[in-house]
């Protein structure tokens, strides 16, 4: 075994060393079809009701494991001098071994690692919920891959139901020497609830088949005003994380209606700065069930998205309140539902604006009303008062042309302060930007590279596969794929971040040295995929004020700093973030209630996303959020889970009762 110094994040990692392989080219030349045939069989019988065997499960068929990852640990365990969690109990000796299940076996989102913890998993779990009719995919076969020479695994696609519905799973499959016999067994497998049974969903040959020739428009608009009716479920925000889930919801036949603040669909991107534009390429982030057109632009305008988002409402026949906005949302204890209070702004018979108030009783409300609530967050910094020029939040910022003249200060170093400096720039404006702390920089040429295996143009794997795959693989395990591919996808920057270290720009290595995700599913940000800013300040065009302290407060005309260092402005734009996603929802919630939610965003220990995606504290009460691809893939997690609840059909919820800890500071609620 090496005795280098091993990195947290990869300790686990099921490198062929650790598997007691001497020679990759022992297993290279395996066909992983028979393989992943027999490995599935032996699983499918040991799972079966009639005949479970959790011990030959977990000690046969999975590694046997006892790692546990440390690279998710509270800030509190991190080494001062390293900046590092320390390294796992067993160090670089052992692989890890996991399974994590999405609502199939479950119902919730955990991740089981380590045998003794999966074993546990199964004793509760697997009975009950009686797994059968276990397939080998036809849509996707087994496949060989390593992705490094010293990784290798069979990763097979397969299929089986349950009591409550039918499943998808995906399996990574090692060599492991064993008594001079090479054994594939599970690394990680990863189960999902994919629908329900009994449960007819409007695709394809569900969809209305019989011609229609009445006054459509009329038809449409009495249903979407819910005259003398209520709907099951009311979504709060129609941007893609509530449109998402409210198409989801009308396939599986579950009466909606969305309120949304805004004049029209999509002002939640169109009203934002002019400058703002995805960074993600688009085959990351198509909507359900209607992907973008091959003629949409790689890298999509905010303006742009916003008419897609209005088209989108139309194309689906989502029922969608504009100006309208929930007001209060109190529970009726005695009949199980809750009161949501919605006041409207709409055009009256005499042309003028009209305020009308109506309480809806309904079973659930899905709060989808922006990342962290839309709630702008400005640090409390003294001396605001006496400052003689314009303070704004990137979320008030509307076009640099606003500001022709004057000299400018933005406050912060990601994308929402890369695109609004850029903006000034190329508009003449002066223009200075502070960096408080450093930032992870990854070029769109890299991003688009590290998505490769899952999203491109042209990709294999229709996009259902794709985001199988991406949940597939458990965060501690990704880590240290991520770790690895780090100093790869670097060397496509290396030019470029090697240019804004001479200008005295502070850049990482992203969440504990594994790049964007860990980055993005921790803090929301902290990083910014470069789309041509970085240059900028390269080429001195963003002037750069940084490794000062921090604002100690304001003057007269403009910054001072701890240092003692001024910088005058006519106007600072801080591109600070957003606050806690709980004080918007504290607006309309009762206080008890409130109280209960738990943070939203940041990662539990086992890895999975806090708060999100499953009730918040109280009964049928829902959190969504995240971007274009999280939006679409877990708004039909969302939707099967009040689907469930509505037929009957809901299990228990087997949480996660290891306390939750984040990596980011939430603002206190009020």
């Amino acid at each position: 075994m090496s005795s280098n110094p091993v990195h947290p994040a990869e300790a686990g990692l099921p490198t062929l060393e650790k598997l007691g392989i001497q020679s990759k080219a022992s297993v290279d030349s395996t066909d992983p079809l028979p393989i992943a045939q027999q490995w599935l069989e032996s699983f499918a019988k040991s799972t079966s009701k009639q005949s479970t065997n959790i011990p030959h499960l977990v000690n046969e068929l999975f590694l046997v494991s006892s790692f546990e990852s440390t690279i998710l640990l509270p800030d509190s365990e991190i080494d001062a001098k390293t900046g590092l969690p320390p390294v796992p109990k067993t160090g670089n000796s052992e692989p890890s071994v996991y399974w994590r299940d999405m609502l199939a076996l479950t119902w919730d989102f955990r991740t089981f690692e380590g045998s003794n913890k999966i074993r546990k998993f199964l004793e509760d779990r697997l009975t009950q919920s009686n797994i059968r009719n276990v397939k080998l995919s036809q849509e996707t076969p087994p496949i060989l891959a390593s992705p490094f020479p010293d990784l290798v695994w069979i990763l097979l696609h397969f299929t089986f139901d349950t009591d409550v519905g039918g499943c998808t799973g995906v399996a990574r499959l090692v060599p492991v020497a064993k008594t001079g016999e090479t054994k594939w067994k599970a690394h990680t497998v990863y189960t999902r609830l994919e629908s329900l049974h009994g449960v007819s969903e409007s695709l394809g040959p569900g969809r209305k088949m019989e011609p229609y020739h009445g006054p459509w428009d009329q038809v449409r608009a009495e249903e979407a005003a819910f005259t003398g009716r209520e709907p099951t479920v009311i979504v709060v925000g129609a941007g893609q994380a509530g449109l998402g889930v409210a198409a989801n919801l009308k396939v599986l036949g579950v009466d909606t209606l969305v309120v949304e603040k805004s004049e029209r669909i999509g002002d939640n991107w169109r009203k934002r700065y002019e400058a703002l534009c995805l960074h993600d390429p688009v085959w990351y982030d198509h909507l359900p069930f209607i992907p973008f057109p091959k003629t949409w632009p790689v890298y999509t305008p905010a303006r742009k998205l916003g008419n897609w988002l209005e088209s989108y409402v139309d194309s689906l026949d989502l029922n969608v309140w504009t100006s309208s906005e929930v007001t209060k949302v109190v529970r009726d204890k005695d009949h199980d539902l809750w009161l949501v209070t919605v006041t409207s702004k709409r055009q009256g018979s005499g042309g003028t604006p009209e305020k009308k108030t109506r309480t809806f009783r309904v079973k659930h409300v899905v709060f989808a009303n922006g990342w962290a609530g839309g709630e702008p967050y400005i640090p409390e910094i003294p001396g605001r008062d006496k400052f003689q020029g314009q303070v704004l939040h990137s979320f008030q910022h509307k076009k640099a042309a606003d500001h022709s003249g004057k000299k400018v200060v933005v406050v912060g170093a990601c994308t929402s302060a890369f695109d609004i400096s850029v903006d000034y720039a190329d508009h003449g404006v002066d223009v200075t930007m502070f960096q408080r702390s450093p930032t992870f920089i990854i070029s769109a040429t890299a991003l688009q590279a590290s998505l490769a295996g899952l999203y491109k143009e042209d990709h294999p794997y229709p996009i259902e596969v794709s985001d199988r795959l991406n949940m597939a693989g458990p965060l501690p395990f990704g880590a240290g794929l991520s770790y690895r591919t780090g100093p790869i996808l670097g060397k496509i920057d290396e030019e470029v971040i090697r240019g804004l270290e001479q200008k005295g720009f502070r850049v990482n290595t992203g969440f504990r040295d594994t790049g964007i995700t860990l980055q993005y599913l921790t803090r929301g940000g902290g990083y910014y995929i470069d789309v041509g800013g970085s240059q900028y300040i390269i080429d001195g065009r963003i002037k750069l004020k940084g490794s000062c302290g921090s604002i100690k407060e304001f003057t007269e005309k403009g910054l001072r700093f701890d240092d003692g260092s001024e910088l005058n402005a006519d106007v600072v734009v801080f591109c600070t973030g957003l606050g806690d996603g709980r004080s918007a929802l504290a607006r309309v919630l009762e206080r008890d209630v409130i109280e209960k939610c738990p943070p939203l965003w940041g990662l539990t220990n086992e890895g999975e996303v806090r708060g999100c995606y499953k009730e918040i504290g109280s009964k049928n009460l829902w959190s969504m959020m995240g971007n274009l691809a999280y939006c679409r893939i877990h708004s039909k997690h969302v939707a099967l889970q009040i689907k469930a609840i509505e037929k009957g059909i809901f299990g228990v919820r087997v949480k996660n009762r290891t306390k939750l800890f984040g990596f980011s500071v939430w603002l206190t609620i009020v």
